[in-house]
């Protein structure tokens, strides 16, 4: 007996280890690589990409404004020491923040980088214009400073096949986006580009992620994949912009006029966005690092392709395992492969032979989740009222007690289950809980399922295993294909859906605070997961002593 609860301490010692790598692979996407020390002439050098912001960023820069002309100005001159003939492109739009019925001039500043023998050509786009009070060193001054650090980078390396076209946007905070839209319709270069590579920021940091692609999805990220050397990709995401209709930047403008490509933008520390606060002081190299480097690393790799009419209309769904490496399947998949979970799960049910059981675990299981997101959507909704200009790692201590919340509640839930019924949420309601969410999901939002139903298919056949194995003294290691596949697919999900949620209180517009729904179901389903997964390492250490009968 000591010999077994020896190997059963083991086990869950093993168990948490395994669940914390888990996790840790889960967070490593979240977070941008460190600037390299040492680099050549022709990489992405984040130093001088801030310089560029610290000249850029000095006072907010709206459409009209004289701070937006000397930008302009700036942007022309460096280009010019590049060698480059930038040209500037100007119309006359209204005064869309001055309300006095005047016009203001619009400039876009455009300018090519040759290739050796073009097909067509690759754009690099950012705007430089701000909204009226925000010095925009994120948005969307870092994008500026990273075109001209890869202009820069791209001439002091080997020309590349095709041109690059670098657009320098002016007006894109309004509406209207001015500027993306005047150089689609009336410059005579708009209909040389095969593939866009638009630059965003809506916060000071986090990771620079894949948030937009206009294309096939399977080839697009298939090169993305190839290309960048910090990828952070996630179908959940690029689905979720589809569906509330893109970020409503210049890309769209692109993405509209059926131009192929990508927007990349880092959102951590969002509540900044179209504020005072948007420093150079708070932009995080680490992103800037990221984006600039991954920018490069595509233009390049797309640069060099034969680009021309193809008939590749694939659809993928892609995901981070960890920090660089990216999982990617056909969509077509998401359905079939929720299909297969589901016969697992049924396999599971006809052996346990309890559905009624099993049908008032997946109600109470549904309970408890749909209760821990109502009640973070009120405290978070009063919260974020009151602290509308948290820092980033305020909001993570705010993120912490929502867990602990959403923890509690399941436990509370579960207590009070068991005593009016004698039992609560069990494994099987709970697995099936996901499976329902996966299957939906590959029905309305394929890009989405993997979310869902890879967890779900770990459960479905650990407790097929179950019904086989029965309950053994090693069974704590079972939770670890379960709740491990959960972490490293939810935890970026987590992470993103939860930036989306938060206060914006320079652009009320793009705020939905009720978005924390999201981040608090996917926690809850995971905590249960782990709560009916995890077996007490007491459970198996000794048998239980039967009580003598009275015949005894």
């Amino acid at each position: 007996m000591k010999h077994r609860s020896a190997l059963n301490r083991l086990v869950v010692m093993e168990s948490w280890i395994a669940l914390l790598i888990a996790g840790a692979l889960g967070v490593a996407p979240l977070v941008p690589p460190a600037p390299p020390a040492k680099l050549d002439a022709s990489a992405f050098t984040v130093a001088r990409a801030f310089d560029h912001i610290e000249h850029i960023a000095q006072q907010p820069r709206p459409i009209g404004s004289s701070a937006n002309r000397r930008v302009r100005a700036y942007i022309i001159t460096q280009l010019e020491m590049l060698g480059l003939e930038p040209e500037a492109q100007t119309i006359e739009a209204a005064d869309y923040y001055g309300g006095s019925g005047e016009s203001v001039e619009i400039g876009n500043v455009v300018a090519r980088i040759r290739g050796t023998a073009p097909a067509t050509a690759v754009a690099l786009v950012g705007h430089y214009d701000t909204a009226p009070g925000s010095p925009g060193a994120n948005d969307d001054g870092s994008a500026v400073a990273i075109m001209l650090e890869v202009a820069r980078a791209i001439l002091a390396g080997p020309r590349l096949h095709n041109d690059v076209i670098l657009v320098f946007t002016d007006g894109e905070e309004p509406a209207p986006r001015f500027g993306s839209s005047a150089f689609i319709a009336g410059h005579p270069w708009a209909g040389d580009i095969g593939f866009v590579i638009n630059l965003e920021a809506v916060g000071s940091g986090g990771p620079s992620t894949l948030i937009g692609i206009s294309g096939s999805s399977g080839w697009i990220t298939g090169q993305y994949i190839k290309a960048v050397p910090y990828p952070a990709a996630f179908s959940f995401l690029t689905t979720t912009a589809e569906l509330i209709g893109g970020s409503n930047s210049d890309f769209t403008t692109f993405r509209d006029e059926g131009v192929a490509g990508v927007e990349f933008a880092y959102v951590r520390g969002s509540p900044i966005y179209h504020t005072p606060a948007d420093t150079p002081e708070r932009v995080s190299l680490r992103s800037l690092q990221q984006q600039g480097a991954n920018a490069l690393a595509l233009t390049r790799h797309i640069g060099d392709l034969e680009l021309g009419p193809s008939g590749d209309d694939s659809k993928a769904i892609f995901f981070n395992i960890g920090r660089f490496g990216v999982v990617q399947y056909p969509l077509t998949w998401a359905l079939p492969m929720a299909l297969v979970t589901g016969a697992v799960l049924a396999a599971t049910g006809w052996r346990q032979r309890a559905w009624l059981r099993i049908l008032r675990s997946v109600a109470a299981t549904a309970v408890t989740v749909t209760g821990s997101a109502a009640a973070a959507v009120g405290v978070w909704t009063v919260l974020a009222s009151q602290r509308s200009a948290m820092g980033v790692a305020e909001s993570y201590l705010y993120l912490a007690g929502l867990l602990v919340l959403t923890a509690g509640i399941g436990i509370a839930v579960a207590r009070v289950i068991r005593r009016k019924i004698g039992e609560g949420p069990d494994a099987t309601g709970v697995v099936i809980t996901w499976w329902a969410l996966g299957l939906l999901t590959a029905i309305v939002a394929p890009g989405m399922s993997y979310l869902f139903v890879w967890p779900a298919f770990a459960g479905g056949v650990t407790l097929l295993w179950r019904t086989w194995a029965g309950d053994r003294w090693w069974q704590p290691i079972l939770s670890v294909p379960v709740v491990g596949t959960a972490l490293v697919l939810v935890v970026p999900a987590i992470d993103i859906f939860y930036q989306f949620a938060q206060p914006r209180p320079g652009n009320r517009d793009s705020e939905v605070l009720p978005f924390i729904a999201i981040p608090i179901i996917l926690l809850a389903l995971v905590a249960e997961l782990l709560r009916v997964f995890w077996v007490r390492p007491t459970k198996y250490l000794a048998p239980r002593r039967q009580t003598p009968t009275l015949k005894e």
